[in-house]
């Protein structure tokens, strides 16, 4: 009976899947698990959780929406830092992890990653009345970074930079304030959250190129191409849009969405 009604759930979630245009769920995916389940880490507009603890952000509206279209349960792994999250990921015990994770050839050696969803730079920012305007400016200075981020890469390749590791974005802006770190360096989306709630800082200057946000999963695993087809029909339907004006604002919402739909490489 359990393997009768296991291929019963197959053949419905697949017939699903092919209905909303997301491609096959594999078989072996549907009867297998119960849920998806996501390593996330705290990101202002892409994951959060509030005063009740329920989660919400871009991430998570996209992955929700995704299980959603699936019948199946998306349960949230709340990793105690950004490295532990690529860890988990790697080894297979989330099936996917979201923390606005840029994508970069060195990553995609170890994870395979879906279609972008969130253009960003590397933004160096400071607290008045520092006036860092180059890479130059900050030989000697002590900048905080997420460690294990692309971030913190580029900060550390600056000849003469002191890198202070911190474990989270709000820890970013709170290790300047609290004199333990003359500037940041961080991602654009977060900055724009922030500079918003702390009128005392201000951008100094971008770091590395254009980049983009994209969730990592195993190596061969086998939602990619589900994943991806439901990014794309998100896009194509306007539904990616309303959920970037939802946690990015209406002015930004149509910019996002052409960089994401125009500009973005593929994964």
């Amino acid at each position: 009976m359990k393997a009768r009604n296991s291929s019963r759930r197959t053949i419905l979630v697949t017939g699903i899947t092919a209905a909303l245009g997301l491609g096959m769920l594999p078989a072996a995916f549907a009867a297998e698990r119960e849920a998806i389940r996501a390593c996330s880490r705290p990101g202002a507009g892409f994951f959060a959780r509030d005063a009740g603890g329920q989660p919400t952000g871009l991430e998570y509206d996209i992955l929700k929406s995704f299980a959603d279209a699936l019948k199946i349960d998306l349960v949230i792994d709340d990793a105690p830092s950004f490295d532990a999250l690529l860890t988990r990921a790697e080894e297979g015990r989330c099936h996917v992890a979201a923390a606005g994770i840029t994508v970069t050839e060195e990553r995609k050696k170890r994870f395979a990653f879906s279609t972008p969803y969130f253009p960003n730079r590397v933004l160096i920012v400071q607290k008045s009345p520092t006036a860092f305007l180059k890479a130059d400016d900050l030989r000697a200075q002590r900048i905080a970074v997420v460690s294990g981020t692309l971030q913190a890469r580029l900060v550390g390749a600056l000849p003469g930079v002191k890198v202070v590791d911190v474990n989270g974005d709000d820890a970013l802006f709170d290790a300047v304030s609290k004199g333990q770190a003359d500037a940041l360096a961080c991602d654009s989306a977060v900055v724009l959250h922030h500079l918003g709630r702390r009128p005392e800082f201000s951008t100094a200057f971008p770091l590395g190129e254009r980049s983009f946000f994209a969730f990592a999963l195993p190596l061969k695993s086998n939602l990619v191409g589900p994943l991806n087809e439901h990014i794309k029909t998100l896009i194509r339907t306007g539904e990616f849009a309303r959920m970037l004006a939802k946690h990015f604002g209406e002015a930004n919402a149509e910019f996002l969405a052409s960089e994401i739909a125009n500009k973005a490489p593929k994964p």
